[in-house]
């Protein structure tokens, strides 16, 4: 197991290096093009690679913190919930994992996730609703699943993924913009913008199949493993996930470019397309093999 987990945490920084040089790739494209169509030169395109690398620069070190402003997560106190603080405290203290920040999302739906750049900057955020519906012991193999990604280290590259994904789909937004404000000025007639905007557009939906690629469902199965080997209760985990299945509220502020961080699928619908492009494996075979694991 030890040895697995070594190798996946090896296989997560290559495609944190190559998220972060296709985002690169990209800008510098965007720039080059730009540059020719304006007659700017080469610095339009130093200008946009400049840009790629300060982006670069906040996913590592700030990603995690726009992650949890854009959840609407606020910074819990021990007096909110004293036994998820100790809980939380327990498994940490059990198996040498620094203690994350806590924060906690107002919503009746239940669901919890981990981000941050590294053992020492992590971040576990639950909703209301989780801490709410399900009993102690559920709630602590939660945490522990949220711990096995901070342990595993692949919390750090969910949380670029969603950076990344999310500035393409910015990028798709603003060209499209541009495209029809050429088109009201009649400012531009060669094209050359709308060629841009289309391709733009066809790469943000594709930015969901880069999650679903970049991010092995298999991690979630590693993380219930995981949390099973940190409580040693796996069937506790397969109850609160169970729950959390016949629950069909959604997570406010939850999208196609941070879904992935949740414990589940946070929209949980029941769309064939999302399910389709969804980074989460199906929660029943999640508990067939918990229960595996118990037997």
């Amino acid at each position: 197991m030890e040895h697995s987990i070594k190798m996946a945490i090896h296989s997560q920084n290559r495609k944190i290096f190559i998220s972060m040089m296709l985002m690169t790739t990209i800008l510098g494209i965007l720039g080059t093009i730009i540059s020719f169509k304006f007659n700017f030169g080469l610095s339009g395109t130093g200008v946009f690679l400049l840009l790629s690398g300060v982006l670069n620069f906040i996913a590592y070190f700030f990603s995690h913190k726009l992650i949890v402003k854009l959840s609407g997560a606020k910074v819990m106190t021990y007096n909110q919930a004293p036994e998820f603080f100790d809980i939380t405290k327990e498994l940490c203290n059990k198996n040498s994992i620094p203690m994350p920040e806590l924060y906690l999302i107002d919503t009746e739906a239940m669901n919890a996730f981990a981000t941050g750049r590294d053992k020492k900057h992590s971040v576990i955020a639950v909703t209301k609703g989780l801490l709410q519906k399900l009993n102690i012991n559920e709630v602590k193999t939660v945490v522990g699943h949220e711990l096995a990604h901070i342990d595993n280290g692949d919390m750090r590259l969910m949380t670029i993924i969603s950076l990344v994904a999310g500035f393409i789909s910015i990028l798709s937004d603003i060209y499209w913009r541009a495209i029809n404000y050429s088109k009201a000025s009649d400012k531009d007639r060669s094209g050359v913008l709308a060629i841009i905007g289309l391709i733009l557009s066809i790469l943000a939906p594709i930015s969901a199949l880069f999650i679903q690629l970049a991010i092995s469902r298999g991690r979630e199965y590693v993380a219930d493993a995981k949390s099973a080997e940190f409580t040693g209760s796996p069937l506790s985990l397969a109850s609160a996930l169970e729950k959390i299945s016949r629950d069909m509220r959604p997570v406010p502020a939850s999208g196609i470019t941070t879904s992935h961080l949740y414990f589940s699928n946070p929209s949980n619908s029941s769309d064939f397309i999302e399910k389709l492009f969804s980074t989460h494996p199906p929660i029943k075979d999640r508990i067939n093999k918990l229960k595996s694991i118990q037997g």
